[in-house]
């Protein structure tokens, strides 16, 4: 009798485990593009930063902005 209790037990959790399983790495890959995009986002505004203190020209600033279009 406690084994047919334990062996229950241990098919419950091994299949609470797998159905989790898919929501578990969905939320790391979730996690991972917020990381991603808040490293994006810093490394742009210091780019802006960086453009802001240049003092540039209307055109090289339109050059610049095609040159990063084409890039995406």
């Amino acid at each position: 009798m406690n084994l047919l209790f334990l062996s229950l037990g241990i098919v419950i959790a091994v299949t609470v485990i797998l159905v989790t399983q898919k929501f578990i790495k969905a939320g790391f890959v979730a996690r991972s593009k917020v990381k991603d995009q808040e490293k994006n986002d810093k490394k742009n505004q210091e780019i802006l930063d960086k453009l802001k203190n240049e003092n540039l020209t209307q055109e090289e600033l339109k050059k610049i902005y095609d040159d990063l279009k084409k890039k995406k």
